[in-house]
């Protein structure tokens, strides 16, 4: 398992538009709110790691209709090496902070088995995770059958903050916008 830094036009975000606690009466943000300040006061190395896949393995299992969808996507984004598996309040917080995104990259059944282990000692702040790759792989097929688009977390990031009914607070938005 490699442990990266990545850049937020580097990752495919799943489709959680916007993400839950953001969503009108669900709640009051709190958990992205959590996330923002921890990325803020650049403390992401007490929270999990994004867990991300290469692109190339998650691409090989679309369909004719998807990966056609993708290689248009991919022609548009040519920094795009990963796709994430979990993580949109992190992901999104790292975005709205300009941080880069703490992630581990899963290649094969040994990375899934190493993360249960961290997972069993852990309290609060684990990585979520399949039992082998191949799981992994096939749970982010079935995502993007069902949703039809790609997007990364730049970009999902940027509609959440100019989308005004997304109840974001104006400061996770300023600092955003900020250059």
């Amino acid at each position: 398992m490699q442990l990266l830094e990545i850049k937020d036009n580097e990752v495919v975000a799943m489709d959680d538009y916007p993400i839950h606690d953001l969503k009108t009466g669900v709640s009051d943000g709190v958990i992205l709110k959590l996330y923002f300040r921890i990325f803020q006061k650049n403390c992401a190395n007490i929270v999990a790691r994004t867990i991300v896949l290469p692109k190339e393995l998650v691409a090989s299992v679309f369909d004719k209709k998807i990966k056609k969808k993708f290689d248009e996507f991919e022609k548009n984004h040519p920094k795009v090496k990963y796709f994430a598996l979990d993580g949109n309040h992190r992901t999104t917080a790292a975005s709205l902070t300009k941080s880069k995104i703490p992630a581990m990259l899963f290649e094969n059944d040994q990375d899934c088995k190493d993360v249960q282990k961290i997972n069993n000692s852990a309290e609060v702040f684990r990585p979520y995770t399949n039992n082998s790759i191949d799981e992994c792989v096939l749970e982010l097929k079935d995502h993007f059958l069902k949703v039809e688009q790609f997007y990364t977390v730049a970009e999902k990031t940027r509609r959440m903050v100019e989308d005004m009914s997304v109840e974001m607070p104006q400061y996770m938005r300023d600092s955003f916008n900020r250059k």
